[in-house]
């Protein structure tokens, strides 16, 4: 093999390396680890967000929601939600009806997500696949490993999010 060939297979070694280890650190703010059944991770919502006023919440309430449309359920700060093997699972607060509103994203595709604004959870309990946030412009602004814990997580420069 030639000089060339040997440091452009360096370069690409050692590219790949820092990609490797990118994708490999677990995502910021991880949560303590928390209890599983069978093959189920255990949701502990946050704390709800501060609000204003009721007055101003009742006009500005909009349900965060997905595209295409995947199950869900309403829970309160503090409750158990379970997320069962095959899911991604993610926590956003809904102003609308003042709870927790939990997408089990099940089926593998891109969604689109609107009025996701604030702190939140999420646990990658996909066997094997990564998933991917991405911003306004497409751009790739956190990757979720399939991990054994929930992580908290700020979904406002959010805009989608692939599962697979």
């Amino acid at each position: 093999m030639s000089r060339t060939g040997r440091s452009t297979l360096a370069v690409v070694g050692a590219f790949l390396w820092v990609l490797a280890s990118a994708f490999a650190s677990a995502p910021a703010h991880a949560a303590p680890d928390t209890p599983r059944e069978n093959d189920s991770h255990i949701m502990i919502m946050p704390p709800a967000p501060r609000e204003t006023t009721a007055s101003s919440r009742a006009v500005a309430a909009v349900s965060p929601t997905v595209s295409p449309a995947a199950d869900y359920v309403h829970t309160t700060s503090g409750n158990p939600v379970e997320c069962t093997s095959g899911n991604l699972c993610a926590g956003v607060w809904d102003p609308a009806v003042g709870k927790y509103k939990v997408f089990f994203l099940y089926r593998c595709a891109q969604y689109s997500l609107s009025y996701w604004n604030g702190v939140g959870q999420a646990v990658n309990n996909q066997v094997g696949a990564a998933a991917f946030f991405y911003g306004q412009n497409g751009q790739v602004l956190d990757v979720a490993l399939p991990e054994n814990r929930p992580f908290t997580y700020d979904w406002t420069p959010v805009w989608s999010i692939r599962n697979c």
